[in-house]
């Protein structure tokens, strides 16, 4: 028998619920009995039924021997990870307890400057201090492209006791950075490397997909699993490429994330990882496939997607194709504007931003509803309309190398005030600014806030808004 090809947790969960035991214990739904109706109605009744606390048989997640560490391990295999750990508090916990076990306060982290809000949050929690890399843009629509590698040589002849790279792979919009040279690098110099693979779960199953970040040589990959692998939201995983860390990374887990976990949430990492081994690679191809012939599609109606070639350069390496972003200057509107034609129509985008929008496409989209997409965007009418904003102001923000007056941990459990963010220049900010999706800290804890950056608060919060600030003025 392949064991391989087995769910161990989801097939302990299916055996238990068919005990038919009493419940004397959480949670106090009792198999979904007391739940409301129509809520119980719409979802069903046997979710409940495995929605389970921690009973015999089903093993703990904050020490696991039995069946979850059967399915961690089985996950690890599969991936190529010396040691995986399934996490309940989404990709967030597993950058956050990553960076709390490799680093000690007051050590650096090399990282660029449009990494996600839950890497400055673990920038926090540890003391460490943040190192910005030069990063290359697309000014067109304002996304990153990546770090080039001569970016990092250069931080690290200025900071040659750097302890941690962090590498974002793929970006939101799917640019894939060039991080076999990083990594190198990185190691070259004694630096461990963290990879931010949120968007990347289904990388290295296909030859049309980028190569996976642990074949790279990536010490430790963190994937949202729900976002393209089919697992529920806010269920994600933790590889480490050795076991070197494996009980300082299991601590600060613990340390960060719930005591209760979700069985629902870790059964659905665990069958996502059965279905992407059995069936992974054969459907992510078709899904390229489909992504191939959207973009064709649309190039030849004139409105074309971002392309590899737009982005490869001394940053970027490609792109991942299943990830579709659509310049909207062809229409003469906004992203904003164009998504939310888009929401009338019946589709809803992944992201909108000043100048595109994106698409995610997985095994999930089948040919109808891609063709529905595929018809509502070549019949939406054309402008010669110049945008007036061709840059978006939030990527003028990031462009800047910010001015650090304390670090985030400093300024965080500084005396703090809150004033109006129109007398905010000059002040340190106290607060971590970002917008979600797609959830990039663009003013940290510790940085002293511009005009530019004034700006675009009174822009998001409206003249009247305010903003935490450490107490004392620059």
């Amino acid at each position: 028998m392949d064991t391989q090809r087995q769910a161990p947790l989801w097939e302990a969960l299916f055996a238990y619920q068919q005990k038919k035991m009493n419940s004397w214990h959480t949670p106090g739904h009792k198999d979904g009995v007391y739940t409301w109706p129509r809520w119980r109605d719409f979802i069903g009744e046997d979710i409940f039924k495995i929605d389970l606390t921690e009973v015999p048989g089903l093993d703990n997640l904050a020490n696991p021997s039995g069946v979850l560490k059967k399915a961690q391990e089985q996950a690890a295999k599969f991936f190529g990870a010396a040691r995986t750990f399934f996490l309940v508090n989404g990709a967030s916990i597993g950058l956050m307890a990553t960076i709390m076990a490799v680093c000690r306060p007051g050590e650096k982290i090399f990282l660029p400057r449009y990494a996600h809000r839950s890497i400055f949050n673990g920038i926090i929690l540890s003391g460490t201090v943040p190192i910005y890399l030069e990063t290359e843009w697309l000014p067109e629509i304002g996304v990153p492209l990546g770090v080039p590698p001569s970016a990092l040589d250069k931080v690290l002849k200025k900071h040659p006791e750097g302890k941690l790279l962090i590498i974002i792979n793929p970006t939101y919009e799917g640019i894939v950075p060039k991080s076999k040279e990083l990594i190198d690098i990185a190691h070259d110099n004694g630096l461990k490397v963290l990879i931010d693979a949120a968007h990347g779960s289904h990388f290295g199953l296909g030859p049309s997909l980028p190569t996976a970040p642990l074949e790279e040589g990536a010490d430790f990959v963190v994937q949202s699993s729900h976002k393209t692998l089919g697992a529920l939201t806010q269920a994600a995983m933790l590889h480490l490429r050795e076991d070197k860390f494996t009980g300082k990374i299991a601590s600060a887990i613990n340390l960060l994330q719930t005591t209760s976990p979700s069985y629902l949430l870790m059964a659905s990492l665990d069958v996502a990882r059965l279905q992407t081994e059995v069936r992974g690679p054969h459907d992510w191809e078709k899904t390229v496939d489909k992504a191939n012939m959207v973009r064709k599609r649309l190039a030849s109606a004139g409105i074309p997607c971002l392309e590899g070639r737009n982005v490869v350069g001394t940053a970027a390496s490609g792109i991942d194709v299943t990830r579709l972003v659509l310049p909207t200057q062809t229409f003469g509107k906004s992203g904003f504007e164009i998504a939310s034609i888009l929401r009338q129509a019946g589709h809803e985008v992944e992201l909108a931003g000043e100048a595109y929008v994106l698409f995610i496409i997985t095994p999930g989209d089948n040919e109808d509803k891609i063709e529905s997409l595929v018809t509502t965007l070549i019949n939406l009418p054309r402008s010669t309309k110049k945008l007036q904003k061709q840059t978006v102001n939030l990527s003028s923000c990031l462009y800047r190398q910010p001015q650090m007056a304390l670090t985030p941990r400093e300024a965080w459990f500084s005396p703090k005030s809150e004033v109006p963010i129109k007398d905010a220049e000059g002040y340190i900010c106290a607060e971590i600014i970002s917008s979600c999706p797609p959830g990039l800290a663009w003013l940290v804890p510790g940085e002293v806030i511009g005009p530019k950056v004034v700006d675009k608060l009174m822009e998001l919060r409206g003249s009247d808004g305010k903003i935490m600030v450490v107490s004392e003025q620059v």
